[in-house]
């Protein structure tokens, strides 16, 4: 029988590399070019290299905030989290969702289970095991947006997994 942290681990190797009900971050940007990344229908919508900055900035945030590391103050709003990495080539912004992911990974790993029902903050009621459930749904939230815009884009190989 799974325990909680055996369950947040389960969704962040989902959310990461294991396509299970949905497709992993890894399958939908398999192939994926710099060129597709920044593709946008409109103006009014997101890109995927936009939807990855946003994940990585969420991710990097309250992971910073769960290990005790220093969370630098937010300049703008959530709209500006999606060009945390303009600076970046494609290449690295891969690398830098692939690196905050499996340190997620590795740190539940090696949490004490304790430390899932602490609030996140002195302000928040919500436990950790709460706000990283959360972080999970939002990650699989926005891999669903991934596969949708190269579908739309026609950059999608239904081999990947969604037809």
């Amino acid at each position: 029988m799974m325990n909680r942290k055996d369950v947040l681990l389960e969704q962040f190797l989902c959310c990461h590399k294991k396509s299970h009900w949905f497709v992993s971050f890894e399958k939908a940007v398999a192939g994926l070019t710099a060129e597709q990344a920044i593709w946008k229908q409109s103006d009014s919508e997101s890109s995927i290299w936009e939807i990855i900055s946003h994940l990585v900035f969420w991710n990097e945030r309250f992971l910073n905030r769960f290990t005790n590391s220093e969370v630098p103050k937010m300049e703008g709003n959530n709209d500006t989290t999606f060009t945390y990495l303009q600076e970046y080539d494609w290449e690295q912004v891969l690398q830098q969702y692939n690196q905050v992911m499996i340190a997620w990974y590795e740190t539940i790993e090696k949490s004490e289970d304790e430390k899932f029902d602490e609030s996140i903050s002195e302000q928040s009621k919500e436990t950790w095991l709460e706000s990283i459930s959360s972080i999970t749904l939002h990650n699989a939230y926005h891999i669903g947006q991934i596969v949708t815009i190269r579908k739309i884009q026609g950059s999608w190989n239904k081999e990947q997994g969604v037809s």
